[in-house]
C-alpha cells in the first residue's frame, strides 16, 4: 500500500512539473510575439528613394561648384541637371570600369610641388583652357562631331580615331590637337611603346577616342560601372567624361591642367595593357596608372607614365 502511495505521488509531482514548464513556455513565447511586433511596428525604417541628397551627392555639387572655370560655360543646363542627381561612391571599386587589376607600387618618386607643377606643362598646348568654346549650336542634328582626315593606315603606328558628342562645348580640331601632343610627348606613351600615334578616319583605326556626356558615356561603357562620373576603356574605345574634363576630381582640387593630363594618359594606358597601380608612399607622385579620380590616397596627383616607364623600358620594379 505504501508503494502504491509513493508511486502516486511520484506522478503527481511530474505531472505538476510539466504543466507548469508548459505554462511557462507559453507565457514566454506570447511576450516575444508581442515585443517583436511593438518593435517592427515602432522602429522599423522605410528607404524614401525620393530622397536623394546624400553627403556624397553633396560632395559632387560643391566640385562643381569650387572648380568649374570661366571656360566651363559652355556646360550645357542638360549636362548641369544630370549631375544634379549624380552620387558619388566611395565604394565603387573603378577597376570595375575598364576590366584592370590592381598591383602594389613598390618604387616611389618625389619632387617638389614647383617641378611637379612644371612637368605638367606642354609647348604650345593650354591645358588649363582643355579647348573649351562657347555653347554649340542647337540646331546641329549630328549626333557625333568625327575628325576628318586622309591619313593612312601605317604599321609601325598606334592609329586611333576621334569623335566628340555633338552637346559636349569642345572643339574638335584642337582636341585632337592636344591629345596628339600628349601622346607623343617624350614623356609619355610614344617613347614607352617606341611608336607614334596618329589619327586616321574611323574604319582605318586601332581603337577611337570618344569625348561624350554622363550618360553617353554609360551607355558606351555598358555594362562596366561608370555611374555618370567615371570613364573607361572599352573593348576598342576610350570614353572620356566631359563631366570630369570640366571639373577634374576632388584631390586634384582646382588643378585641371594635371587633371586632364592625367585622364588621357590613364585610359590610353588602359588600352596599351595597363592595370591599375597605388600609391607607393605619402607625398610621393602618384603613378599614372593608379586610380586618381577616385582619390590619390597621399600621393600627389600626376599625369605622366613615369613609373610605368621605369617599369617597361628601365626594369625597375624597386
Amino acid at each position: 500500500m505504501s508503494n502504491k502511495m509513493e508511486k502516486r505521488n511520484t506522478l503527481l509531482l511530474i505531472a505538476s512539473v510539466v504543466f507548469v514548464f508548459c505554462l511557462i513556455y507559453i507565457s514566454t513565447d506570447s511576450l516575444i510575439r508581442q515585443t517583436t511586433t511593438n518593435v517592427l511596428t515602432s522602429e522599423t525604417k522605410v528607404y524614401d528613394p525620393t530622397n536623394k541628397e546624400t553627403d556624397q551627392s553633396k560632395i559632387i555639387k560643391e566640385t562643381i561648384e569650387a572648380t568649374i572655370q570661366p571656360t566651363a560655360t559652355a556646360l550645357s543646363e542638360e549636362v548641369l541637371n544630370e549631375k544634379e542627381f549624380s552620387t558619388y561612391s566611395e565604394e565603387l571599386n573603378i577597376a570595375e570600369s575598364d576590366g584592370a587589376e590592381i598591383t602594389t607600387a613598390e618604387l616611389a618618386i618625389f619632387t617638389t610641388e614647383e617641378e611637379r607643377q612644371y612637368r605638367t606643362q606642354i609647348a604650345s598646348v593650354d591645358l588649363n583652357r582643355g579647348c573649351l568654346v562657347d555653347m554649340k549650336e542647337e540646331d546641329n542634328k549630328d549626333r557625333w562631331s568625327i575628325l576628318e582626315n586622309n591619313n593612312k593606315y601605317l604599321e609601325n603606328t598606334i592609329n586611333i580615331s576621334l569623335k566628340v558628342e555633338a552637346s559636349v562645348s569642345i572643339n574638335t580640331e584642337c582636341i585632337a590637337n592636344l591629345i596628339l601632343k600628349i601622346l607623343n610627348d617624350t614623356r609619355g606613351w610614344s617613347t614607352i611603346i617606341d611608336k607614334k600615334f596618329q589619327f586616321t578616319n574611323l574604319e582605318r583605326s586601332d581603337f577611337e577616342i570618344i569625348f561624350a556626356t554622363p550618360n553617353t558615356v554609360d551607355e558606351l561603357c555598358a555594362p562596366l560601372s561608370t555611374n555618370g562620373i567615371y570613364s573607361c576603356r572599352r573593348e576598342n574605345k576610350v570614353v572620356l567624361n566631359y563631366f570630369r574634363w570640366l571639373v577634374g576630381a576632388k584631390d586634384f582640387g582646382t588643378d585641371l591642367s594635371t587633371y586632364r593630363l592625367y585622364l588621357i594618359n590613364h585610359e590610353v594606358g588602359h588600352m596599351l595593357g595597363w592595370g591599375h597601380n597605388t600609391c607607393p608612399a605619402e607625398g610621393a607622385l602618384a603613378p599614372l596608372m593608379m586610380q586618381q579620380s577616385k582619390s590619390t590616397n597621399g600621393c600627389k596627383p600626376y599625369g605622366w607614365p613615369t613609373y610605368e616607364r621605369l617599369s617597361e623600358v628601365f626594369d625597375i620594379q624597386q
